[in-house]
Formats: C-alpha cells, sequence, structure tokens
C-alpha cells in the first residue's frame, strides 16, 4: 500500500451528489496531495525497503542494525539524495493512482451504499474494491521504485543493478520480459492492497468523527483531520504489513525467478522464521503518519482552494 497513494473518504463524501463535474478538482488536489504526501514519506520508505531488502541476509552480512542505523548510514554513504532514490516513480503515478481511486471508490459506493449514509461496513468493503483496482497500477511502479531504492555505493557498478535513472530502470526489465516483467509481484501486491485500503478508508472515517470536535467542520483542514489521517495509515499499513515485506522480496529479486507468494513467505519463514516478516516496521510507522497527514492536508486545502463552499454546504460532525 504506497502512503503516498491513499485518498481521504470526503472526497467521496464532500462532493455527494454532485456528479461528474468535480472530477478535474479532486483530481489536481489528489494529485497535489499525493505529491506533498510522496515528499515528505519517501526517505523512510527508502529505509524500509532497505531494511526489508537485507532480512533475508545472514546476520554477518546485514549492513544496517535498524532504522536509525539505516538513516545514519545513507546520509553517510550516499548523502541526502540517497534517502530520496525511486522518489520520481511514485511521484508520476500519483495523478494516475488518485484519480483511479477516487473514481473506483465512489463508484463501489455507490453500488455498496446506494442513497443511503454509508455505514462503516459499506466504506470498508468500497475500500477494499478500491484497493484491489489499485494494486494493478502501484505493482509496476513500486517495482520500479524497488530496484532504485535497493542500488547502494556496493551494488552500483554491476550491470544487473545499475540504473541511471527510472527510465533506464524501465526499459532494463522490460528487456527481462516485456510488459509482464513489470508485474512481478502482483499476486501479493492485490493481497496488501485489498484489505489494507479498506481499514484505511474504515478507519480514517471513525478517527475524523472521534477527533472533530461537535459542530466543527469536516470538510476543511484541520489539527483533528490531519491526526485522523495520519493515525489511520498506519492502521492500514499495520493491517498487511507481512505482505508489504513479501511483495518487496519477491521485486527485490533479480535472478529471473517467479516465486509464488507462498514459496516467498517459506523461504523467509525458514530462514530467520517470523522476525523479517516485521522488517522494517518501525520505520513504516513512522513514516506513515506524517505521509498521511501531508496528503490530506494538502488535499483539502487544494479542494477548497478550487471548490470554496459556505459553511451551509460543509458536513459537520453532529
Amino acid at each position: 500500500m504506497m502512503e503516498e497513494d491513499l485518498i481521504v473518504e470526503s472526497l467521496h463524501t464532500a462532493h455527494e451528489g454532485t456528479g461528474e463535474k468535480y472530477f478535474w478538482i479532486d483530481f489536481v488536489a489528489g494529485t497535489f496531495g499525493g505529491a506533498a504526501g510522496v515528499i515528505v514519506g519517501h526517505p523512510l520508505d527508502t529505509v524500509k525497503v532497505r531494511l526489508q531488502a537485507q532480512a533475508m541476509s545472514a546476520a554477518s552480512q546485514r549492513k544496517y542494525s535498524g532504522t536509525l542505523n539505516c538513516v545514519a548510514t545513507i546520509l553517510r554513504e550516499e548523502k541526502l539524495k540517497g534517502l530520496y532514490k525511486g522518489m520520481a516513480s511514485p511521484v508520476v503515478g500519483v495523478a494516475a493512482i488518485n484519480s483511479l481511486l477516487f473514481g473506483v471508490h465512489g463508484w463501489f459506493m455507490h453500488h455498496i451504499a446506494g442513497d443511503n449514509t454509508p455505514t462503516v461496513s459499506n466504506i470498508f468493503w468500497a475500500g477494499c474494491g478500491s484497493g484491489l483496482v489499485n494494486a494493478f497500477l502501484a505493482c509496476p511502479m513500486e517495482l520500479v521504485k524497488i530496484r532504485l531504492q535497493n542500488q547502494t555505493s556496493s551494488n552500483g557498478g554491476s550491470s544487473m543493478t545499475s540504473y541511471s535513472g527510472p527510465i533506464d530502470c524501465c526499459r532494463k526489465i522490460y528487456k527481462t520480459g516485456g510488459i509482464r516483467a513489470f508485474y512481478k509481484g502482483l499476486h501479493v501486491t492485490i493481497w496488501r492492497e485489498t484489505p489494507s485500503y479498506g481499514a484505511y478508508f474504515a478507519s480514517y472515517e471513525i478517527f475524523t468523527h472521534l477527533f472533530t470536535p461537535p459542530g466543527q467542520s469536516l470538510d476543511v483542514p484541520s489539527p483533528g483531520l490531519l491526526l485522523a489521517g495520519g493515525l489511520a495509515g498506519i492502521v492500514g499499513w499495520l493491517s498487511t504489513y507481512p505482505f508489504d515485506v513479501i511483495k518487496t522480496h519477491i521485486q527485490s529479486d533479480l535472478s529471473g525467478k517467479n516465486q509464488s507468494m507462498l514459496q516467498a513467505a517459506g523461504s523467509i519463514y525458514r530462514k530467520e522464521g517470523i522476525r523479517p516478516f516485521f522488517s522494517g516496521l518501525g520505520a513504516t510507522a513512522i513514516r506513515a503518519f506524517p505521509t498521511n497527514a501531508a496528503t490530506f492536508y494538502a488535499v483539502c486545502w487544494m479542494r477548497n482552494l478550487l471548490d470554496p463552499k459556505p459553511v451551509s454546504q460543509q458536513r459537520t460532525r453532529e
């Protein structure tokens, strides 16, 4: 699940019943918010990927001892730009992912809840549906991102793993198997994205009402909404994190083998037990909060800028 890639529930409810004329507003707002989330959260995403990728190595061969050590090592060896490796891929994909998520989530909400006020259960299942569709866009984007993030000063000289940028990475991936090569790990991506988006959307709705004072608008940026978004982002990641670890291992593999999810999970477990399935969890949890807070603030701010509403038309907590 890319935190730089989540859309708040209010994208559906804020424009409920207004039709397609607001699509371009949500598209622009979602793109702006997603880009803000990527910029804020990408350094810790790089740390997460590095920790996950080394989890299969023997303890004596591991380069990083933990989150802080990984950050310090990257800064020392690769400078600040090392933390932002692979960022171009998710930033470019944000517009397509956010517009797709909004459209699909709205479609599911319409067919699940109809004209009734959506329940938390309705929101959860609509989120699952949008996550399922999103997996087909997220998989190739994250494959490129992971390949770029895994480049270090020690492996950068290898012809198999050296990429000058996202375009060069795409070209080399394509050479290994055409379009199908970009969907390595799709099966695990589906298992990660589907329930995590359901958990995210549902928890966001709950947290929003919990942290918004009675009578206050739910459609404008506020500390309560940012807190709700940050916590919901953590819930979404925690709900399916082991699948993300498995996906990283499959997509980091340059051998050309096509492991199934069960084969990859079994291989990880036989070598190190249960512990590797939570590698990088600390970095992910830390990253999820500011990433989603930045995303929600930017989305709400941009939408209100493009489509200012009088107080009487805003949703408020009862």
